[in-house]
């Protein structure tokens, strides 16, 4: 028998947004990204890490991204990621404020969890930073069952390839991106879009929308394929 059709699905994919204060005018790079993905339809949104540029903000910021999130309909999924790592009493612990955004989850496993969205058919697989010294975003990625859903992961640090490394931490290799089942790993904390895919896996940085202006929408379809493009905010 046929193996069924996974829905179509539309996502966006960001990251490395560094909100610092309700008074900088990053936060306008925030406020357009949600605009897009409401005129897109998109049907899942990624923060890819650095959503803050620290752990710790004033409540104000956190009030005005709660703000620009509860727009969407679309779930939101957060990863904390080296500048906005989680931390005790950091950005994301302050349940009173993220109260209120009841779209929106944040990974809070350092040692990788799984976010399932069965309205969706979606899967999400993410490991957050919480603060130690060696962190290795990719490493421990389970390999999804073939279940009829779409497989994605969530990673933030550099792509090291078989090259030599140039942080001492934070490395993403080319083996671990290219763990059989995932449709698409959505990478941060590289400012450029690029694919560091590995066939057939799809793996690409979306790029920093303070920096180059662009998030990365991906289509997930079972009979084109997993298309990813670069979109202007």
């Amino acid at each position: 028998m046929a193996e069924s059709k996974r829905t179509r699905r539309r996502l966006l994919h960001t990251s490395d947004l560094h909100l610092v204060s309700i008074d900088d005018g990053d936060c306008s790079n925030l406020e357009a990204t949600v605009n897009l993905a409401i005129r897109l339809d998109v049907d899942l949104v990624i923060i890819a890490g650095d959503l803050f540029d620290r752990s710790r903000v004033d409540d104000s910021l956190v009030v005005f991204v709660v703000e620009q999130l509860r727009r969407l309909s679309a779930p939101v999924l957060i990863l904390p990621g080296n500048h906005d790592c989680l931390t005790p009493n950091s950005v994301y612990e302050r349940d009173e404020l993220w109260a209120n955004c009841s779209n929106t989850r944040i990974f809070r496993s350092p040692l990788g969890e799984v976010i399932d969205l069965p309205g969706l058919g979606v899967s999400v697989w993410g490991k957050s930073i919480d603060g130690e010294s060696e962190v290795f975003p990719l490493a421990g990625i389970p390999q999804p069952e073939r279940n009829g859903l779409w497989h994605i992961a969530v990673a933030h640090g550099y792509y090291v390839g078989g090259g030599y490394p140039f942080s001492p931490s934070y490395h993403i290799t080319r083996e671990e991106i290219a763990t059989p089942g995932w449709d698409y790993i959505a990478l941060g904390h590289l400012p450029t879009f690029h694919s560091v895919s590995v066939e057939p896996v799809k793996a690409y940085y979306s790029g920093s929308p303070i920096q180059y202006g662009t998030v990365a929408i991906v289509e997930l379809d079972d009979e084109a394929g997993v298309q990813v493009t670069p979109y202007s905010i």
